[in-house]
């Protein structure tokens, strides 16, 4: 499947403010829902349109996309750097510095349900502990079950990472608003460091997928370039 890596920048000229106030003033979903309808606004070019791309917000106004079509920019919002192709030529045992912000869950039978739900990896361990240790021990956690997410996203993805070798950091919670339901609340963390390619065709088609969960909200992008 080609697919393409681009860069948006959002235009700060006073007539995209004006364009962009109505989206703005009333999303009460923060930054990963403003993300969410300014990166589908690159791509919804049909009502029965379904999500095809990834994408991350680097800094503020700034997004990089990877997606299965080029992005078209039909108001004038972004500054849109040239598509390129996203085809790396990887092997066996290639080292990759990578960049990914997720959402790491687990899934849980709760009481009698049916169904497992997702639950954020770091809250799940932390609520084990007795509510007045949870601040103590939370880098801890935060670092022990991050790297454990990140090490099984890798067993199925054809990659491996060391501990040493990665840094997470950026543990936040986020809230979507929803005008007739419950608001959805995901977490996010970031990963940095270097991992070595086991598999490069499984690597690369996990990569496409995205990792982990709320891919629509701007997580599950993996950034890698050559160590």
């Amino acid at each position: 499947m080609t697919a393409y890596l681009s860069r948006a920048t959002l235009r700060r000229n006073q007539q995209t403010v004006k364009a962009l106030s109505p989206l703005l003033l009333d999303n009460a979903g923060g930054p990963s829902s403003t993300g969410h309808n300014l990166m589908w606004s690159l791509f919804c070019d049909t009502p029965e349109r379904t999500r095809d791309f990834l994408w991350r917000e680097s800094r503020q106004g700034v997004y990089y996309i990877l997606s299965s079509r080029p992005p078209v920019d039909q108001h004038a919002l972004f500054d849109l750097a040239e598509p390129k192709e996203f085809a790396p030529a990887l092997a066996a045992g290639d080292r990759l510095r990578f960049s990914l912000r997720a959402n790491p869950v687990v899934r849980r039978l709760v009481g009698d349900k049916k169904h497992a739900t997702k639950h954020d990896v770091v809250f799940d361990a932390l609520r084990k502990q007795e509510t007045e240790k949870r601040a103590a021990h939370r880098h801890t956690v935060i670092q022990e079950q991050g790297f454990e997410w990140l090490a099984r996203q890798g067993r199925g993805a054809g990659f491996a990472v060391e501990q040493r070798e990665v840094g997470i950091d950026g543990y936040a919670q986020h809230q979507i608003g929803r005008a007739k339901s419950r608001p959805m609340a995901f977490s996010t963390l970031d990963f940095e460091g270097v991992l070595t390619v086991e598999d490069p065709s499984r690597f690369l088609s996990a990569v496409l997928r995205g990792f982990g969960a709320a891919k629509a909200y701007g997580c599950g992008l993996m950034l890698i370039r050559r160590a």
